[in-house]
């Protein structure tokens, strides 16, 4: 055992043929599977040969376990002591697991395991005190993330004789890391794995994306094909300037949802309607920092890069997008986003001294309060704008290509788009995830809202209620127990009822987003009302410390792919999916369970937990209501 190059412990051959790296975090419980029950065995069959040398890169997921960095700093200051120390140390950490995964700050844990395995203690607490550990741990988490990784444990097979490199992710079963590793040491591919990202000797992930956006410094005018430059306020567009038809798009670079559109929508509404100089897209950033701390950094950067072309701009927003998960956890983006600009061309020291001057921020903020004063609190949302008439109409959300076509060919008509009128009254007064435009069914993804929210029932009920639940709250228990029952066989299963459900874990309930999470995973899965089930029928049984282990062993209840589920539970996809909910919930709703009546675009809010039979009373004489005046 040893340190490679760059600094990595390892255990095993240097010279093996194959290297196994593990990027794990101490406080996963699916790291702790792997380490206690796969590692012993493959170290055995495939360690002791010195076939196979195992290389360990941090990996702590702060978002899942706050205090998990602490552990890994403090395993790298006893690294200085030696590979052995280092080895043993982060052996005890993961044995210990249950005794500091829950400590709202495990140094003093942390030096009393030093202290056992009579480490030097003075030395230690000096390392620990310095800091200077951090920053390491920092880099390599962001390292991780650059190769595309967002869960734990995640790892690279490596074939030291070609360099080859494949990438699993999950606590698998022995017998599959088996399969691999006697693939790559026979010389072959491993089953069902595709060539990755290799590791080059500086431990930074090669990208080629954004090498393909590369663009002629020269030809700012022009960008695959269609014409580009700024508005004379300064903002990038892309198609006709004399377009009859401009379509402004308020959006965040971090957003999903955004992505979407980006990624699905947008290359056939170019081809369409751009192409033939009817319809141009103007760019505007909307950055929502409340539920993506990272995302103004990106926008500052693409206006730096805004700042050397019209082309350079498209070219780096294109890749934001297309590369979006790996920079989207980052804590600091900075080199990232400098990676991008250089690989698309522009004058890489004109674009730092513009990053480092600060100069547009100011700028960026300034958009999103614009955005803000016109109503749009979401991303993305747009507005389409006939230039003939000047008439403005407004939609919000990732909507299906056939809404952005039936307005386009009405502007262009000069016609009202047929769907504005219902369109304006209901965005006025009801947000993305309560009015008709997000409460459609999402086509990709079936049981779910265009806004990304689980219903059940039919989506062309007269009335629809969302519910903000969180699975610790009692009360909440109690109503998805007692009354909701009832409710779904007097009106949901009947069609009267669209349910839909958002998450709303409090901060009183330490297990609610956990559960959240397991839920989201279990939907991926077309699983997602099974589950919300059993998470409140079991509540007692997952609301514990440390309850992954628990939510996985519910999981195996119901028909998942359970490889697949847990490497969900352990990945930031569907936290971000519950933070949504609680941005989206903001100003709105504090407490739960609490309920959404929506009917003639209004929305009627209805707190607490009732008896079934006063709840079906209240469902009853709003139905009622909702059939009279219409959704």
């Amino acid at each position: 055992m040893g340190f490679t190059s760059d600094g990595f412990p390892y255990i095993g051959d240097p010279d093996a043929p194959v290297t196994l790296v593990e990027f794990t975090d101490y406080l996963c419980p699916f790291c702790l599977r792997h380490t206690s029950q796969t590692m012993p065995a493959l170290l055995l069959e495939y360690g002791i040969s010195g076939d196979v040398n195992f290389v360990f890169r941090d990996f702590p997921i702060d978002v899942l376990h706050p205090t998990a960095p602490q552990g890994h700093a403090a395993s790298l200051c006893v690294a200085e002591q030696g590979a052995v120390e280092f080895w043993q140390f982060h052996d005890q950490l993961f044995r210990a697991q249950d005794q500091w995964s829950e400590l709202s700050d495990p140094a003093e844990f942390l030096a009393q395991t030093a202290a056992d395995l009579q480490l030097d203690t003075v030395a230690f607490e000096e390392c620990v005190e310095s800091g200077r550990t951090n920053q390491i741990v920092e880099d390599r988490v962001a390292q991780a993330e650059l190769f595309g990784f967002d869960g734990t444990p995640s790892f690279k097979f490596v074939s030291n004789d070609d360099s080859a490199t494949y990438d699993l992710v999950g606590a698998q079963a022995v017998s599959l890391f088996q399969q691999w590793l006697d693939a790559l040491l026979g010389g072959g591919v491993p089953p069902g794995a595709v060539p990755s990202t290799g590791l080059t000797s500086e431990s930074e992930p090669t990208e080629i994306e954004a090498s393909s956006f590369s663009v002629d410094p020269e030809r700012q005018d022009e960008y695959q094909g269609f014409p580009v430059g700024f508005t004379e306020e300064g903002w990038p567009f892309i198609g006709s300037p004399d377009a009859r038809v401009s379509v402004f798009e308020f959006t965040d670079y971090l957003c999903p949802f955004c992505q979407r559109h980006t990624n699905v929508t947008m290359p056939t509404l170019l081809s369409e309607y751009a192409a033939e100089g009817e319809v141009n897209f103007v760019f505007r950033d909307f950055p929502l920092a409340g539920l993506h701390p990272t995302a103004p950094s990106g926008h500052n950067a693409s206006l730096c890069v805004a700042e050397q072309g019209a082309a350079f701009f498209w070219a780096f927003h294109d890749v934001l997008f297309l590369n979006q998960s790996q920079w989207a956890g980052l804590q600091d983006s900075t080199a990232y986003l400098e990676q991008t600009a250089q690989q698309i061309g522009v004058d890489i020291d004109a674009y730092n001294d513009c990053v480092a001057s600060g100069r547009n921020a100011p700028i960026v903020d300034a958009r999103v309060a614009e955005g803000r004063a016109l109503g749009f609190n979401g991303t993305p949302s747009f507005q389409l704008v006939n230039n003939e008439s000047s008439d403005v109409y407004d939609l919000v959300g990732a909507l299906p290509l056939e809404r952005f076509q039936s307005y386009l060919d009405a502007l262009l008509a000069g016609e009202e788009p047929p769907e504005a009128a219902e369109s304006d009254e209901q965005s006025s007064e009801l947000p993305f995830w309560a009015n008709s435009e997000g409460l459609v069914p999402d086509p990709d993804r079936p049981g779910y809202t265009l806004a990304g929210d689980p219903y059940k029932g039919d989506p062309k009920a007269p009335l629809v209620v969302i519910e903000f639940g969180d699975f610790q709250c009692p009360s909440c228990q109690r109503h998805n127990l007692e009354a909701q029952p009832t409710i779904d066989e007097t009106f949901v299963d009947q069609g009267d009822i669209m349910w839909v459900f958002k998450n709303l874990p409090l901060q009183s309930h330490p297990q609610a987003p956990a559960a959240a999470v397991a839920a989201e995973c279990a939907g991926d899965q077309g699983q997602f009302w099974e589950m919300h089930e059993l998470l409140f029928e079991t509540l007692d049984e997952w609301a514990i410390p440390n309850p992954d282990a628990e939510l996985s062993r519910l999981a195996r209840s119901l028909p998942l792919n359970q490889s697949q589920f847990e490497t969900c539970l352990g990945s930031r996809a569907p936290l971000e999916r519950v933070l949504t909910d609680l941005f989206e919930a903001r100003n709105v709703i504090d407490q739960t369970p609490s309920f959404v009546m929506i009917y003639g675009g209004q929305g009627r809010r209805l707190e607490g937990a009732r008896s079934a039979e006063d709840f079906v009373a209240i469902l009853e004489t709003q139905l009622e209501s909702a059939i009279e005046i219409g959704r």
